[in-house]
């Protein structure tokens, strides 16, 4: 008997990381269940406005994902956080009430209070995932033993290579992904340092700046607003050449569209859709960010990449082997990732296609 599952993604535009594993999840679910079985749909919308607020749906929104005819809900990244009873509660009883369970795919654990974290364990006690694929231990150690079938996984946006093939890009080039905290100051020289590392025969030197820089790193409220209201400000040149490479600068958050932030180096590229970021990470000779995810995109194709940010997003990382990323420049053992990726693809399909 087929499966038929809805998979519920989005918050795109204002963080085009989520994309990546969302395609991720997409790939992985369509290729063990078949695209005729896996629908994709909008998830339940929520925003964050660029001073920090998050907005709850409106009284006038429509839901009905509540009134999916399927046999599973999947959800998927770091939806378990103060906020998912007050979006999902509501649905997900509603959809048991019909006898309809939900899954949790490369689950993550996002702004998060003692209070709300234990309001979320008794609420997956008393209504427990059919399947919890996480995406780092830390999710996994809190929430999988709620779940009928837990897997100590990894983020699925370790799959873009095998949903996105790349052409090659006439450029030498790296890429600075800096969109939540100020930029650090990149430059090549013949002299080591303790904040050098070899890169391309010389010493690579990453400094940070800025005074605020290294609160910003643990949080991201704060840094959300100070980077948006610092735009407005004059900003410092930064060079568009280091070495023999050009420097390409990415932003992740599309919405809030303030170009005073966005296109205030050259070389800066900002979309909707995150194709562009796909093919810019595969081919980038080093990308250094403070966004987990531009890192796992650039070494999920064999890349170094260097992560600026101490919040707990980093275990995504760690679990592949990138314990040190936010040290020096980190490229992965594709071989281990390869085996990785697939023992949690076998578990799924195990588990998923002998369900009851």
């Amino acid at each position: 008997m087929s499966i038929r599952i809805a998979y519920c993604t989005g918050f795109w535009c204002t963080n085009i990381g989520n994309a990546f594993f969302s395609l991720g999840v997409e790939h992985v679910l369509k290729d063990i269940l078949g695209s005729e079985n896996v629908t994709t749909v909008s998830d339940f919308q929520t925003y964050t406005t660029g001073y920090g607020k998050r907005l709850y749906p409106d009284k006038n929104q429509l839901e009905y994902i509540s009134k999916l005819d399927v046999d599973y809900l999947v959800l998927a990244g770091p939806v378990i956080s103060k906020y998912f009873l007050g979006l999902w509660e509501k649905i997900l009883l509603d959809l048991e009430n019909r006898g309809v369970r939900y899954m949790i795919l490369s689950a993550g654990i996002m702004k998060m209070t003692d209070d709300s974290l234990r309001e979320c364990q008794m609420f997956f006690e008393q209504h427990p995932p059919f399947i919890l694929s996480s995406r780092d231990h830390k999710t996994y150690e809190a929430f999988g033993k709620y779940a009928e079938h837990a897997y100590d996984g990894i983020c699925f946006s370790f799959f873009t290579p095998d949903y996105y093939s790349p052409v090659p890009i006439r450029d030498k080039y790296m890429v600075m992904n800096f969109d939540k905290i100020a930029e650090p100051r990149v430059w090549l020289d013949d002299e080591a340092s303790d904040n050098s590392f070899l890169f391309d025969g010389k010493q690579c030197h990453v400094v940070r700046e800025g005074l605020l820089t290294k609160v910003a790193m643990k949080t991201d409220r704060l840094s959300d607003a100070l980077i948006y209201a610092a735009s407005i400000l004059p900003q410092k040149r930064r060079d568009d050449r280091i070495g023999d490479y050009t420097v390409i600068r990415t932003d992740h958050r599309f919405h809030p569209h303030f170009r005073k932030k966005i296109y205030s180096q050259r070389n800066s590229f900002c979309a909707d859709l995150p194709y562009g970021y796909l093919e810019l990470y595969a081919n980038s000779s080093l990308t250094v960010s403070d966004r987990v995810h531009a890192c796992a995109v650039t070494m999920a194709y064999g890349h170094p990449a260097m992560l600026f940010s101490e919040t707990n997003r980093v275990g995504l990382l760690e679990r592949v082997g990138a314990g040190d990323i936010s040290n020096h420049p980190v490229t992965l053992d594709i071989e281990f990732l390869n085996n990785e990726k697939k023992k949690m693809v076998d578990w799924l399909r195990k588990n998923i296609e002998h369900h009851d």
